[in-house]
């Protein structure tokens, strides 16, 4: 996890202008043009974590949200309503959050600094980097190793087993689902962190430190990479939109860039938002979720890659999840919130759309 002060920004007011614009040969009878109806601005509202600098969030089927409070060494567990119900302990200081959405419901948590209930005392070949698996009810099911140091986010394949990038040994582990056994790791760029899953079931993984996309298939071949050139330093949050393509956010340049489907990866925009890009959330229709951990905002595009809405947050904000009712929760870092935008997301039945910035 890489720390930043967060610089708030004055938000504007939305402000709709009218231009008419003679073409020749028009007269003054012609009739005006209708006044446009500025779209309402959703609500936000805000809640407390549950602890302290929360980053990873998540959404089970029951619509609870499970928030990963980094410095609480916990996890929360909150109502659709913003009621904390329980907070359960895991790793030091954990970041990413996944839920076994398709499969066993279980709340799957990368802990950067290892531990965990239940843990070992010592990881194969020196390593660090625990996971910590709960049941849908909060019940610990066990802290397993995830075969290398720092991990950071985690992606299920079709089999269930779980895909966790180690950012400080520059692999991605496959762990078994069922037991917590480690099955393999596989190697990507340097600083490996988000990793988004297509629909053929290969894994794009961001890799931070040398700015480049890794992309594995299921058994963990490379089926490609995408180059530093065609993208830049520090991408961290991504997601696969419903044609394929890669939103991959870079936080270096303040954009976030998007890739052809596998296998011509090839580039076709980039798009600027706004300050520290983090995570990346894609929902059913294709809308496009940006969360920015400088400027304090989540930018949304629609499917066709516009920019519709810029939404202010909380301080800090991380990662994202969009629930039942198409409200996108977001998590604030540095104010210990979750802020929630309501009705702006359209909500897949099959996925909680979390991010992984």
């Amino acid at each position: 996890m890489l720390g930043w002060i967060a610089r708030p920004i004055t938000a504007l007011p939305f402000v709709v202008i009218c231009v008419a614009i003679c073409g020749c040969g028009n007269d003054h009878n012609s009739p005006p043009l209708p006044t446009p109806v500025p779209t309402p601005t959703p609500s936000v509202v805000t809640y407390s974590s549950g602890g302290n600098y929360p980053e990873g969030i998540g959404i089970d089927g029951s619509d609870h949200v499970w928030i990963a409070n980094r410095y609480s060494d916990s996890v929360a567990e909150l109502t659709n309503a913003g009621t904390l119900l329980a907070t359960f302990p895991v790793g030091h200081r954990p970041h990413g959050l996944k839920i076994d959405r398709k499969g066993t419901g279980a709340i799957w948590v990368q802990n950067t600094a290892g531990g965990g209930p239940g843990a070992l005392s010592s990881c194969p070949g020196g390593t660090t980097g625990t996971v910590t698996a709960l049941a849908g009810s909060g019940a610990l099911i066990g802290s397993f190793c995830s075969g290398g140091d720092s991990p950071q986010h985690a992606q299920f394949d079709a089999s269930g087993n779980v895909w966790v990038t180690n950012q400080g040994s520059n692999t991605v582990a496959e762990i078994n689902g069922s037991t917590g056994a480690l099955i393999n790791t596989f190697a990507t760029g340097e600083g490996p962190h988000a990793i988004a899953k297509d629909q053929s079931g290969n894994f794009w993984i961001g890799n931070y430190y040398s700015g480049t996309v890794s992309v594995l298939n299921s058994s963990g071949t490379s089926i490609g990479t995408i180059p530093e050139d065609r993208l830049g330093l520090q991408p961290t949050g991504n997601d696969i939109d419903p044609s394929g393509n890669l939103w991959q956010s870079v936080q270096s340049i303040d954009q976030v860039a998007v890739f052809a489907a596998a296998p011509s990866f090839a580039p076709i925009r980039t798009e600027a938002v706004g300050v520290g890009p983090r995570g990346v959330t894609i929902d059913a229709a294709g809308n496009v979720f940006v969360a920015n951990q400088q400027s304090n905002n989540v930018i949304e595009f629609n499917s066709t890659g516009s920019r519709i809405a810029e939404f202010q947050v909380g301080a800090c904000p991380e990662n994202m999840a969009v629930d039942s009712s198409g409200d996108v929760w977001v998590t604030n870092a540095c104010s210990s919130t979750v802020s929630v935008l309501k009705g702006v997301a359209v909500p897949s039945p099959h996925s909680d759309d979390d991010s992984n910035g």
